[in-house]
C-alpha cells in the first residue's frame, strides 16, 4: 500500500501525526497488507509504528529526478550523499524491506542526457547505497517510458503500471518478467481514479490489477494509494481520488475489494481445486550431498496435488537411502543408463496428468508447481519452463561459474513461447511426451531437454514459459568440474546435430529465439533499436532486437581458437626454414588469440558482483578483482571445453544415432552440383530462376508471404525483409550473416481459366566481406611460398579457389534453402515445376500445360469459367485484402496530389 505523499506537518516532514499514523496503520493491516510504501525517508517512530502492526516499509529515497540534475557536480554530490545518509540512518531497522532510490525520471530528462549517462548515475546511486549498506535490498522505480533503462544492478525491478485492460496488463506484465531477468518484479503502484471513474468501476480495476499481477508471479503489488489525501509539489491535490479510503478515512468500495484480493493472494481457493495432478521427478546420480535438500523443498511445495518419483540412475553413494528416508517419496533404482533413460523410467512410473522434471542439485520455490502449471491452465502448450538461478549461499567459485557463458537457460520465440527450455525446470503433458516417445536414451549427460523441446515442436505444439516459476539451481563448485559439464554439453551438441541437422548452421547451433540471460557475453550477441516515439512521446517505447555483427561472435567461438592454433602451429614449423614470415604468422595468431582474452576480460569487468560477498579475509575490493579475473577464466576456457566435447562426440557416437526431424518431408532432393551452380551464378551477379505451373491462381503476395514465412523458420536465414513500397527491383530481400544479401522478385503470369505461370528469381548482392577472404588467403599464399612450400603459381590457385569458395559456398547454401523452401511450397500448394525458359513460346510443356497456353484453347474458354476479376489487372489491396479506401485509389487532380491518412488498427492492419 502506497502511503503518502502529505502535507507538511509542525515537524516538517511529509507525514500525518503520530496518531493518524497510528489508526492508519491499523486499519492497512486489517486489509490483509503487509507493505507499506512511502515516497520520502520515514522517521525511526513511523518504523516502530509499522513494526507494531506487522508492515514493513518500501523506504523512498527521492533526489531531484524531474530537473537537469546532471549539470551540476554540486548537485550530484549532494544526492548522492543523500542517499548514503537516509540509508544509513534506516537500514538497520527490522521494518525496512528496501530502499527505493528514485522514481520516474522524465523522459524528456533521459532524452536530454542519453540513456547511458542515467544509468550511469543509477549505477552510482546504487554503489553509495551498497557501501552504506551491503545487505540492504535496493530498487529504482522505473515507468513504461523509460522501460528500456538499464537497472540490473538493483536488486528489485520495479514499475509504475497503470493499465486498464487486462489482456494489456497481462502481456505487459510477461513483457516485464523478460525486462527483469532473474530479479524479482514488483509492481510499485497500481490503481485507478474514483473520481473519473466512480467508486465501483475503480474497484473493479484494482481487483484486476491486483490479481493479474499475482497471476503473473509478481512478487507484490502495491496499491497506489491508500487515501484520497494527497499532497504534492507544494500543492494539496484535489482533482484525484486513488484512494481507498477518503481524505476522512471512510473506506470506498474498492477497500473491501482489495481486503478479499489480499486474503486469497496469490490464487484463490476455488481455483486451486481444479488444477491437475503434477507428478515431481527427480532424477540423481551419487547426489547425496543435495538430494535431501532438494526434496525437502519439494515437499514444501505450495501446490494441492502432487506426487514425488526419485529415479537413483545406479548411484554408488547413499543417494537412493536419503531419497527413501523422505516420507511420500517413491524411490526407484535402475542401473546406469543415463540421464534421458532415467528421465523416461520417471514418465513410466508417473500418474499426473502434468510430469515436472527437476534435477538433484536443485531447490524449488514454495510456489514453484504453482507458476509452473500456468501456462497449462491459459494457452494450448504442451511444455513449459522456468528460469534456474544460482543459490546466493554457493560458494564463491560457483558464483563465478553462474556468470561464466554454457550454462542451462531458456531460450523465448516472444514473452511467453519458448524454443527452448532447461531440464532443471521444466514440465510436460504426460500424453504429448509419451506420444514422442519420451526423451531419446541416446543423451547420457546433457541435450536430452534441446532434443526433446524440438520434437515437440516438430509435431507443431507449443513451449510455454513461466518466469515465476522458479528453482535455485547449485552450480559447478571447481573449475575442474565447470571443464567437465562444458565437455559434456559439447558431446550432446555433437549429438544434436547429427539428430537434428535443420537446427544447425555451418556446425553451430542456430536459434530462432532470444537467449534471455544477463550474461555480459550473451548480450553482446545482439542489439536494442527503440522506437520511442516522435519527440521520446510514446507512453509504451518499442524494443527491438537485431543481431549483432558475426564479428561479436568469433572471438569465442571454436573455429576461432583452431585457426590461431594452425596459424602459432604453422609458425613454428615454417621457423627451421624462415624466421621472417613465421614471426609474422605467430603474431597474427597472438594477435587473434589476444583479442579473445581482451573480450574476456571485457565480458568478466561487466559481470555483476558487487552484491557477492568478500571471499574469505580478502576485501571487498579485492574480492570482486578476484571474481572477474576468474569469470575471466572461465570465458577462456569454456570454448575449448566445448571444443573438446565436439570431438569427443564424434569419436563416441551412439550407434543409434539418426535424424529425427526432416522439415522438408516428402521434398525430392536437388543435386548437389545444381545447388554449386547456382552458387557461381549468383556469385557472378546472374540470376537464379525457379519456375512452376499452378492450376489454380494464386496472387504474388501471398507467395511471398508463404516463403517469408517458411524462411524465417530456416536457421541460416537472419531475416527475411518485404517490400514495403520503396523497392523498385524486388519484393523481398534474405539477409545471411555478413556475405551478402539475396533479392527476391517473383512474377505470376496469367494464362486463363484461373491457371497461371508462378516465377520466383533469385539475385544476390554481395557485401565487403568476401575482401576478407581475399587479404586472408594473400597472407596464407605469402606465407606459404616464403617457406618455400608452394610457388606462386600454386599460391596464386590456392587464393583464388579461397577467395571464391567461400562466397559460392554461402550462396550455394543460401540458394539451396531458397530452392528447398519453394518446393516444399510447391508440394502443399500442388504447384508442378519447370525449367526456367526464358521464351515460353518455344518451351517444351506437358500436354495439358500446352493445351492450357494455346490460343485455341483461349479461344474456347467461356467468359464464366475466367476469374470475376481479371487477374492481369492491377488491383490495389490492403495486407488481408480489403478494398483501398475512395481517398486513396482517387487519383490526382488539378496537379493536387492527395494524400490519405489511414489510421491502423486490428482490422487493416
Amino acid at each position: 500500500m502506497s502511503y503518502g505523499t502529505f502535507a507538511p506537518g509542525g515537524d516538517l516532514s511529509l507525514f500525518p501525526p503520530p496518531d493518524r499514523i497510528a489508526s492508519d496503520f491499523r486499519a492497512i493491516a486489517q486489509l490483509g497488507a503487509n507493505t507499506i510504501r512511502t515516497y520520502t525517508p520515514p522517521s525511526l517512530d513511523l518504523l516502530d509504528e509499522a513494526t507494531r502492526h506487522g508492515l514493513r516499509v518500501i523506504v523512498g529515497v527521492p533526489w531531484p529526478q524531474h530537473i537537469a540534475f546532471l549539470d551540476s557536480h554540486q548537485t550530484r554530490s549532494g544526492i548522492r550523499s543523500d542517499v548514503r545518509g537516509h540509508v544509513e540512518r534506516l537500514a538497520a531497522h527490522p521494518a525496512t524491506l528496501l530502499f527505493a532510490l528514485g522514481n520516474d525520471i522524465p523522459p524528456g530528462v533521459v532524452r536530454w542526457y542519453g540513456r547511458r549517462r542515467i544509468e550511469g548515475f543509477l549505477g552510482e546511486l546504487c554503489d553509495e547505497a551498497r557501501t552504506a549498506s551491503p545487505q540492504s535490498l535496493l530498487t529504482y522505480v522505473n515507468y513504461p517510458p523509460t522501460e528500456y533503462l538499464d537497472t540490473s544492478c538493483f536488486d528489485v525491478c520495479a514499475f509504475n503500471v497503470f493499465l486498464h485492460r487486462e489482456a494489456d496488463l497481462s502481456a505487459y506484465l510477461a513483457r516485464l518478467h523478460n525486462i527483469a531477468g532473474p530479479r524479482p518484479l514488483l509492481i510499485s503502484e497500481a490503481g485507478a481514479d474514483s473520481m473519473r471513474h466512480g467508486e465501483e468501476r475503480q474497484s473493479a480495476l484494482v481487483m484486476m490489477q491486483l490479481r493479474t499481477a499475482f497471476g503473473e508471479g509478481a512478487c507484490g503489488a502495491i496499491v497506489f494509494s491508500w487515501t484520497d489525501d494527497w499532497w504534492r509539489g507544494g500543492h494539496q491535490v484535489d482533482d484525484w481520488a486513488f484512494g481507498l479510503v477518503d481524505a476522512s478515512r471512510r473506506p470506498k468500495r474498492s477497500y473491501h475489494v482489495v481486503q478479499r484480493v489480499f486474503r486469497s493472494a496469490p490464487f484463490h481457493e476455488d481455483q486451486r481445486v481444479t488444477w491437475p495432478r503434477v507428478s515431481v521427478v527427480v532424477c540423481a546420480y551419487n547426489a547425496a550431498q543435495t538430494i535431501d535438500e532438494c526434496l525437502t523443498s519439494i515437499e514444501a511445495l505450495q501446490y494441492p496435488d502432487t506426487e514425488i518419483i526419485v529415479i537413483d540412475d545406479g548411484s554408488s553413494d547413499a543417494t537412493a537411502a536419503i531419497a527413501a528416508s523422505h516420507a511420500g517419496v517413491a524411490v526407484v533404482s535402475i542401473a546406469n543408463g543415463g540421464l534421458a533413460a532415467a528421465r523416461n523410467v520417471g514418465l513410466k512410473r508417473a500418474t499426473g496428468e502434468i510430469v515436472a522434471y527437476t534435477d538433484a542439485d536443485v531447490r524449488v520455490d514454495p510456489d514453484w508447481l504453482t507458476y509452473l502449471v500456468q501456462p497449462f491452465l491459459n494457452s494450448n502448450v504442451v511444455a513449459a519452463g522456468g528460469p534456474n538461478i544460482v543459490p546466493p549461499d554457493d560458494p564463491w567459485i560457483a558464483q563465478c561459474v553462474a556468470r561464466a557463458p554454457g550454462g542451462p537457460t531458456h531460450v523465448l520465440l516472444d514473452d511467453r513461447i519458448a524454443e527452448h527450455v532447461p531440464g532443471c525446470n521444466c514440465a510436460f503433458r504426460r500424453d504429448a511426451l509419451m506420444a514422442i516417445g519420451g526423451f531419446n536414451p541416446i543423451f547420457l549427460r546433457a541435450g536430452d531437454d534441446v532434443d526433446v523441446c524440438w520434437r515437440l515442436q516438430a509435431r507443431g505444439w507449443k513451449i510455454g514459459f513461466a518466469p515465476s516459476a522458479l528453482v535455485w539451481h547449485h552450480h559447478r563448485a571447481s573449475v575442474a568440474s565447470y571443464w567437465r559439464q562444458q565437455v559434456g554439453y559439447g558431446e550432446g551438441e555433437t549429438w544434436l546435430m547429427h539428430t537434428h541437422p535443420d537446427q544447425f548452421v555451418r556446425g553451430r547451433m542456430a536459434w530462432r529465439g532470444h537467449i534471455y540471460s544477463s550474461l555480459p557475453l550473451i548480450q553482446s550477441f545482439s542489439e536494442e533499436r527503440i522506437n520511442s516515439g516522435p519527440f521520446g512521446s510514446a507512453a509504451f517505447p518499442s524494443v527491438y532486437r537485431t543481431y549483432a555483427h558475426p564479428l561479436t561472435y568469433l572471438p569465442h567461438s571454436g573455429r576461432w581458437q583452431l585457426a590461431w592454433m594452425a596459424l602459432f602451429a604453422l609458425a613454428v614449423l615454417m621457423l627451421p626454414v624462415d624466421r621472417g614470415y613465421p614471426t609474422a604468422l605467430a603474431a597474427t595468431a597472438l594477435v587473434l588469440a589476444g583479442a579473445t582474452v581482451m573480450k574476456c576480460l571485457r565480458h568478466g569487468s561487466r559481470s555483476h558482483v558487487k552484491q557477492l560477498p568478500p571471499i574469505g579475509r580478502l576485501s571487498p575490493a579485492s574480492s570482486r578483482a578476484l571474481y572477474r579475473a576468474t569469470i575471466a577464466t572461465l570465458h577462456v576456457l569454456q570454448p575449448f571445453a566445448r571444443l573438446h566435447g565436439r570431438l569427443k562426440g564424434m569419436m563416441s557416437a551412439p550407434a543409434a544415432l539418426t535424424s529425427v526431424t526432416d522439415p522438408h518431408h516428402g521434398v525430392p532432393r536437388r543435386p548437389v552440383f545444381s545447388d554449386l551452380a547456382d552458387g557461381v551464378r549468383l556469385c557472378l551477379r546472374g540470376q537464379v530462376e525457379r519456375t512452376f505451373w499452378s492450376e489454380r491462381w494464386v496472387e504474388a503476395r501471398r507467395v511471398l508471404c508463404a516463403m517469408a514465412d517458411r524462411l524465417r523458420q530456416q536457421r541460416i536465414v537472419r531475416n527475411v525483409e518485404l517490400d514495403s513500397g520503396w523497392w523498385e527491383d524486388r519484393d523481398a530481400t534474405m539477409v545471411d550473416q555478413a556475405w551478402f544479401r539475396l533479392d527476391i522478385r517473383t512474377l505470376v503470369e496469367d494464362h486463363g481459366a484461373g491457371r497461371c505461370l508462378c516465377r520466383v528469381a533469385l539475385r544476390s548482392r554481395v557485401t565487403a566481406t568476401p575482401l576478407l577472404a581475399l587479404a586472408s588467403g594473400l597472407a596464407l599464399a605469402a606465407g606459404l611460398q616464403r617457406a618455400a612450400l608452394i610457388d606462386w603459381p600454386l599460391g596464386v590457385v590456392l587464393v583464388a579457389a579461397w577467395t571464391v569458395a567461400l562466397p559460392v559456398a554461402h550462396m550455394a547454401l543460401a540458394a539451396r534453402v531458397v530452392s528447398k523452401t519453394l518446393d516444399s511450397l510447391a508440394v502443399d500448394l500442388g504447384w508442378s515445376p519447370l525449367a526456367p525458359v526464358h521464351d515460353r513460346s518455344v518451351a517444351v510443356l506437358p500436354a495439358s500445360m500446352s493445351a492450357a497456353l494455346s490460343p485455341a484453347a483461349a479461344r474456347a474458354t467461356p467468359p464464366s469459367a475466367l476469374p470475376a476479376v481479371p487477374h492481369h489487372q492491377g488491383t490495389r489491396v490492403l495486407p488481408h485484402g480489403a478494398p483501398v479506401p475512395a481517398g486513396f485509389a482517387a487519383e490526382p487532380t488539378a496537379g493536387i496530389v492527395r494524400i490519405g491518412v489511414m489510421n491502423l488498427d486490428k482490422t487493416n492492419l
